[in-house]
């Protein structure tokens, strides 16, 4: 959870990000014009409403009075576009942070890491071609002098205010932020509850085996079982209930038992990419096997050993022993995973 909360917040984190490094487009809409944003903040503006038509009117507004003010209408219309699109990462932020919400995908983290990651190269990106265009793209020193007269007479004028202003919008900023990051951390929580739930309904239906059950065949079939370690315990341990495991010879067995199935294909990807490191991917499928009574196999054999890794339901197993041995098939049998 740990995880999903440092990104979500990260996303959401990333639209503000996204607004300061694609300004300078708009910045550059109004250099054409001749105004500065605070200029173009206090002109009056006609009320357009709410909904999706008032923002099209908005929009025309826009382009028209920058279509009368500007000194190169053209590039004015191209990166007032230009700006739309660079905003655009701002809003895949907001998605990204209600995906990490909403979604049940057991990879939705590292998703969501991918997706932050490649968002914060997007934003580097916009601010190094802020630079690269005010490069290539000098203002003329008329529009230069213009410009800087009127930030003076602005600062002399708004001194205090513009401190004062600058206090409440940061307070107003905080405020916004703080509301979207705990909206969505708060939808996360309810839908996790609400999947944690629905796994233990689901899992209440099923003819599961259980730890003991597992635990008594072991014995059974003569494997040790009192203080055997387990090699994979770590994997979404928050989400591990129980495990069985018992030795035999050079043969083990391992069980685990978990909350709800959400996570038991994940731990058995982890598990088997583990343990068939020097497999290639485009051969993995050949090792592996759907089972009839649900989920997967993945077996493969490594100087003489067979190893086992196997998902049903809750449950999750990993097994080896000596390739001639069939203390494990016996087992699996016995506990219904195999025929």
């Amino acid at each position: 959870m740990a995880g999903l909360t440092f990104n979500i917040v990260v996303s959401i984190i990333l639209l503000p990000v996204n607004l300061c490094c694609s300004f300078w487009v708009f910045r550059e809409v109004l250099n054409l014009a001749e105004i500065t944003f605070r200029e173009f903040l206090s002109l009056p503006h006609p009320s357009f409403g709410s909904g999706r038509f008032s923002l099209k009117r908005r929009q025309k507004y826009i382009l028209r009075f920058f279509k009368g003010k500007s000194s190169q209408p053209q590039k004015s219309k191209k990166l007032l576009k230009l700006y739309g699109i660079s905003t655009l990462p701002g809003l895949a932020a907001l998605v990204l942070a209600g995906y990490g919400a909403v979604s049940n995908h057991p990879d939705k983290v590292s998703n969501i890491l991918i997706g932050n990651l490649v968002l914060i190269l997007i934003n580097i990106g916009l601010v190094f071609a802020g630079r690269i265009y005010r490069k290539n793209h000098p203002l003329d020193k008329k529009t230069v002098e213009i410009l800087e007269a009127k930030r003076i007479r602005e600062k002399e004028k708004g001194g205090e205010s513009r401190k004062k202003n600058i206090i409440v919008y940061a307070i107003v900023g905080a405020f916004f932020m703080t509301v979207l990051i705990g909206f969505h951390l708060g939808m996360a929580d309810v839908f996790s509850n609400l999947q944690t739930i629905s796994g233990r309904e689901e899992l209440a239906g099923v003819q599961n085996i259980s730890f003991n059950d597992v635990n008594t065949v072991l014995l059974e079939k003569g494997f040790e079982t009192a203080n055997i370690p387990t090699t994979y315990w770590f994997y979404d341990e928050n989400k591990l209930t129980n495990v069985a495991a018992g030795s035999k010879d050079s043969s083990k067995f391992e069980f685990y038992e978990y909350i709800d199935g959400e996570t038991v294909e994940g731990v058995y990807n982890s598990i088997s990419y583990d343990i068939s490191q020097d497999v290639n991917i485009n051969e993995r499928a050949e090792h592996e096997t759907n089972l009839a009574s649900g989920g997967r196999m993945f077996t493969v054999t490594q100087n003489g050993v067979c190893y086992f890794v196997l998902y049903k339901n809750n449950t999750v197993i990993y097994a080896h022993s000596p390739k001639a041995s069939n203390k494990i098939h016996e087992v699996l049998t016995q506990i219904g995973y195999l025929p």
